[in-house]
């Protein structure tokens, strides 16, 4: 058992089946919360275990969680010491997030350009290209530009825009990113299936093999890490009635309005095999690229079924940031 005093009052505590379990405790607010944590990836035919835990008071305005881990990794069991990361309510950069548990971060260097280049030139020089591996893919505003060697500050035998139909001109001073495809250092996760964002982006699954994976698409940014959920379930709903309490009633949810702040991607849904995903990306936003957290209102349909209990799921599976402040669900009560 540990106590965590900032930022919030929380007890963890270690059930005897390995389940870390909490209690979020505010007297002045009159909450008193319990949630289970429940870690990424597996021991034997079960859940991580999660074997011990300890808190850390900082100089910072958030204490530091520690936690011992026991998965099986690669057919052994591993054992890691593994820390909560510290949450920011003001992180709007969505290539800094960081929901993915083993979660190893990947970042590319990054310079300038040191002259103008046109879209057909071959040797791009760059205002310092120590830190640039000796062959490999840079990217420059929205193009991707593959290379096949390096000479003091010049990237030579440049094949341009790999992403693009067309090779862009560059100006002097634009800022030149060192992206990869390839990610190495994985011995931790070795035979799992990890998930990915790369710049932001969510990134399709991929099984570690040798230590590494493959990237679908080049990136500068990558977190790489075991995938957990997120489930919210609300207390039966006490609403839409005339006559007296609703609880025991027939009643359906017809439409819900989520209140987010800083948020992207979530599922809501009446049960958990009924989930309906709420749409972020526009016809603006390109595939490839992360979408900015979202703050405010999202309506949505709801699939409910007449029932007693008027259960609301809310789900996020994605290595992105969901925080929920209100639901608004509309409803319809039975009184008969």
């Amino acid at each position: 058992m540990a106590y965590q005093e900032e930022p919030l009052s929380i007890i963890y505590a270690v059930r005897e089946d390995g389940e870390l379990v909490a209690l979020t405790y505010q007297r002045d607010q009159q909450v008193v919360a319990w949630h289970r944590h429940i870690f990424g990836g597996a021991f034997g035919t079960g859940n991580a275990v999660c074997e011990s835990i300890a808190v850390i008071p900082t100089d910072l305005d958030e204490y530091e969680v520690y936690v011992i881990i026991k998965r099986t990794i690669n057919g052994a069991t591993k054992r890691y010491v593994e820390v909560l990361n510290t949450f920011d309510f003001t992180e709007t950069d969505n290539t800094s997030f960081n929901y993915l548990d083993s979660q190893l971060n990947y970042e590319g260097v990054s310079t300038t350009l040191n002259g103008d280049i046109t879209n057909s030139a071959t040797t791009i020089t760059l205002a310092d290209a120590s830190s640039f591996n000796s062959s490999g893919k840079i990217k420059i505003n929205k193009e991707i530009i593959a290379y096949t060697g390096k000479s003091s500050n010049d990237l030579t035998g440049c094949t341009r825009g790999q992403n693009l139909t067309t090779a862009a001109a560059h100006t002097s001073g634009d800022t030149v990113d060192q992206v990869v495809e390839t990610l190495s250092g994985l011995t931790h996760l070795e035979g799992q299936t990890v998930s990915i964002l790369a710049d932001g982006a969510t990134h399709p699954t991929k099984t570690v093999s040798s230590a590494a994976i493959g990237l679908d698409r080049p990136a500068k940014k990558v977190k790489v890490g075991l995938s957990y959920t997120s489930l919210l379930q609300t207390m039966r709903i006490d609403a839409g009635s005339q006559n007296g309490t609703s609880q025991g009633k027939t009643k359906r949810i017809y439409e819900i309005t989520l209140r987010l702040f800083e948020t992207v991607g979530v599922e809501v849904g009446p049960d958990l095999n009924n989930m309906e995903r709420i749409p972020f990306r526009s016809s603006a936003n390109p595939m490839n690229e992360g979408i900015a957290p979202f703050t405010g209102d999202k309506e949505v349909e709801f699939r409910g079924n007449y029932d007693t209990d008027g259960f609301i799921f809310v789900r996020q599976t994605q290595p992105l940031p969901l925080t929920i402040l209100s639901l608004y669900p509309r409803l319809v009560t039975n009184d008969g």
